[in-house]
């Protein structure tokens, strides 16, 4: 179970639907429910929040899918990217101090 910060650094945008589009993983994993309506991505981003510390590193490589907001807390912005950010993606996992941050093939 989930609780403390964590759970409000897992808050994202509703979907057009109106759904969080998000769904507790084990181990305080969230990741997409499953492929937009607009066809299969290729990949997707998953973050460790519990490991996550927000330093930003992510936000610098790749800034369309990473977000460090005012309240320190990192913001995914697109979970399942266009396969023209993965390189960024993986970058952005590479240089995580923390590891916090995976590449899942979809």
């Amino acid at each position: 179970m989930i609780a403390g910060p964590a759970v409000r650094r897992v808050l994202t945008p509703a979907r057009a639907d109106g759904r969080c589009g998000r769904t507790p993983r084990a181990g305080g994993r969230y990741g997409a429910v499953g492929p937009d309506e607009g066809g299969l991505m290729g990949f997707r981003v998953v973050v460790d929040f519990d490991r996550c510390e927000s330093n930003a590193l992510c936000m610098a490589a790749a800034p369309e899918v990473f977000e460090v907001r005012e309240d320190d807390f990192l913001y995914v912005l697109q979970e399942e990217p266009p396969d023209d950010l993965r390189a960024k993606c993986e970058e952005a996992a590479r240089i995580c101090p923390k590891q916090a941050i995976a590449i899942v093939d979809a």
